[in-house]
């Protein structure tokens, strides 16, 4: 019995029913009419009517919504306006909540820009990570202008004023009426290719919905998309936008300002670096000093070489005297053994005995000789080994081999493994004559 019985709703749950699905399929609704009964309470918001010879709707316009429309809703109008259906529950009436409207005449212009620029963002035109840095001082600037407008003269007269130097190419174009969009598109394509440019500014001066329209083309915005060399966008003026403005690079508020985006001020520049140049040059002057401290601490704390020097040659003329006597002694000896045989010789004086002495003299005299001048090649080669390492020992005589000794700045110490020394990092070379500051660009380890 029960399941015969139809489905009763409450009030409530029949109205929220109908809201859901009035925000389903109405979540976004673009309605033309007349505003009426316009009226504006303490809150803020604009409550009135949308009618036309047939029917009326009621709407609402937030505060958070209206409070950066250029435009306000006005009693009598035509307007053109955006929003989503919803039932307000507690009278059960439904109604428009607007997020954007405009007067009727341009309408057909703002649904063109807003579907655009819809579709352009959802492909990713807009996206931050797209946009492209401008230079610190180009050296050459494209401006993609009309040349008989005024916005080309005030963007020369205020380059002239903050940088001369800068180099400007002027591309004339139209930036008004039906070929405006094809021509600007095909001057950022031509400039795409021009060597040196390194900075393209698209300047207009301020105007209509419809006469800013060339900016608000496909086209255009595809051909910015596109353009390998960074835009910036000065059209119009600050309360004005346009697709080129989300695609460009930059968005400059109006053409005299795009100049203070795109270049430096010269005498600031000048200003700057003075003050950096005087900064740099204490800096300079204090690790000067301080290198010429710490010098004179190391060069304490090295060995007096002309102290080591003269001990050296004081031990090779110990070492020469000690062997002159041992070869005295050793001449002295066989000068002794020569005499003493001689007196046997004439002692015995045989013939055979004397010839065989002979022999055995002059045998004994060749090794006597020998003997000696081997121990003067001995220690002549240990006197030249000694003076070696003497030389070796010295600091300054390793230094005029070629070699080098490498310091790592700031620390100002010793570097023996190029393994912990990162690339960019300053060094100091010392050679024999003078000293290399450098930086380290690769390090490889052996």
């Amino acid at each position: 019995m029960d399941q015969d019985l139809p489905h009763i709703y409450t009030v409530s749950a029949l109205t929220r029913e109908i809201r859901d699905r009035l925000e389903t399929y109405f979540s976004l609704v673009w309605v033309s009419g007349e505003v009426s009964n316009l009226r504006q309470p303490l809150s803020g918001h604009y409550y009135f009517t949308l009618k036309d010879a047939g029917a009326q709707l009621k709407a609402v316009l937030f505060k958070g919504n209206h409070q950066h429309m250029r435009v306000k809703p006005q009693e009598g109008s035509q307007f053109l306006c955006r929003g989503r259906l919803t039932v307000y529950e507690p009278r059960g009436e439904y109604q428009l909540v607007v997020d954007y409207l405009e007067p009727l005449g341009q309408g057909a212009l703002a649904l063109a820009f807003e579907i655009l620029k819809t579709r352009l963002k959802d492909e990713g035109l807009f996206a931050p990570e797209l946009k492209k840095p401008l230079p610190f001082l180009p050296g050459k600037i494209a401006l993609v202008t009309s040349p008989t407008g005024a916005a080309v003269k005030d963007f020369l007269r205020l380059l002239r004023q903050r940088y001369p130097n800068v180099e400007v190419l002027i591309y004339p174009v139209k930036v008004q009426g039906a070929e405006a969009a094809g021509e600007i598109a095909q001057a950022l394509n031509d400039l795409s290719a021009c060597p040196g440019v390194e900075v393209i500014v698209l300047a207009r001066g301020g105007g209509s919905l419809e006469d800013l329209w060339p900016f608000n083309e496909e086209v255009v915005a595809r051909a910015i998309h596109r353009c390998p060399i960074p835009v910036v966008s000065a059209v119009g003026h600050e309360v004005d936008f346009t697709i080129a403005d989300f695609v460009a690079d930059k968005r400059a508020p109006t053409p005299s300002a795009a100049v203070e985006l795109v270049v430096p001020d010269k005498a600031e520049l000048n200003r700057r670096l003075a003050r950096l140049g005087a900064t740099l040059a204490g800096a300079m002057a204090r690790r000067r000093d301080m290198a010429r401290q710490h010098l004179g601490l190391l060069a304490r704390g090295l060995p007096d070489v002309r102290r080591a020097l003269m001990d050296l040659r004081l031990k090779v003329d110990e070492k020469a005297e000690v062997m002159v006597r041992r070869a005295r002694r050793a001449v002295a000896h066989q000068d002794q053994a020569l005499r003493l045989a001689t007196s046997r010789l004439v002692l015995l004086s045989p013939r055979r005995t004397l010839t065989s002495a002979r022999q055995r003299l002059a045998q004994a005299a060749q090794r006597l000789g020998q003997d000696f001048r081997r121990s003067q090649t001995e220690r002549r080669r240990h006197l030249e080994y000694g003076r070696n390492q003497l030389d070796q020992l010295n600091p300054l005589a390793i230094l005029a081999r070629g070699y080098a000794v490498a310091i790592r700045l700031p620390q100002e110490t010793v570097i023996r493994d190029a393994t912990l020394v990162p690339a960019g990092a300053a060094i100091r070379v010392r050679v024999a004559h003078g000293r290399l500051d450098c930086e380290v660009r690769e390090t490889a380890g052996d």
